[in-house]
């Protein structure tokens, strides 16, 4: 549901009288967009994610953090406010990052479109499901959004590569292949994908990649999320090409 909650997967109702919205303009709802795969925000790999017509702001707030300070009914009441809050029937067409930002910059009022059911997933997904990436490689962002820049090294950090590859071998080696260039991610091999975006990798492994046939490793731990990165971060075992 972060990733996007009206997906078959999330078991939104498709005939929903709004679905076709959600799907038109979807970065103005999906939860990954202003806060990122890492939930930092501006603070994290999405400070250079500038805003589109087709796509908001970024939010200027370290969500990972906040939620470590927040009680669930607090993270649960937060989500069901409908002070500024944005309308589901807003014109998002009229959407400028210029001229036109505040009201799609807006967090949608989610009571006119989630139960409190589903309301309740993303914060359990918050509070027990979202890895702290700082565990799994290290990173400096400097500059300010929306032209920030990210450098990602030791990826793996503490990791066990033997580990992780023997984790690639039983769980991932079917589709990707050996070396993982079996499958194109974004035009990437894996290894490629994994070494530009480790951010967005993290959550694909465990929760899956929606619309496709990967399906989540749910009960990955984070250290062994640590081992396949340090396994998939070795370029002579998974090449760019």
């Amino acid at each position: 549901m972060y990733d996007k909650f009206w997906s078959t997967e999330a078991g939104f109702d498709q005939n929903n009288p709004n679905i076709e919205n959600f799907k038109a303009y979807g970065d103005f709802f999906r939860c990954k967009q202003c806060h990122g795969w890492d939930l930092y925000g501006t603070f994290g790999s999405y400070n250079n994610r500038g805003p589109k017509k087709t796509r908001p702001n970024v939010a200027a707030l370290n969500l990972f953090t906040y939620v470590q300070s927040k009680s669930p009914d607090e993270l649960f009441n937060g989500m069901k406010r409908t002070t500024n809050r944005r309308d589901v029937a807003y014109d998002l067409s009229t959407y400028d990052p210029i001229t036109n930002p505040t009201i799609g910059d807006q967090m949608p009022n989610f009571t006119q479109i989630l139960t409190d059911a589903q309301i309740w997933n993303i914060v359990k997904f918050l509070k027990a499901g979202a890895f702290d990436v700082i565990q799994l490689y290290d990173a400096t962002y400097t500059g300010t959004y929306p032209t920030g820049q990210t450098t990602i090294t030791n990826i793996g950090k503490n990791g066990n590569a033997t580990n992780g590859n023997n984790y690639f071998t039983v769980n991932c080696v079917s589709c990707h292949g050996a070396d993982g260039t079996q499958i194109s991610l974004e035009d990437m091999t894996l290894g490629n994908f994994l070494r530009k975006k480790p951010n967005e990798v993290q959550h694909k492994v465990k929760y899956g990649t929606l619309g496709s046939a990967m399906i989540g490793q749910f009960d990955i731990t984070i250290g062994q999320m640590a081992d396949l990165y340090k396994a998939l971060a070795d370029s002579a075992n998974f090449p760019n090409n």
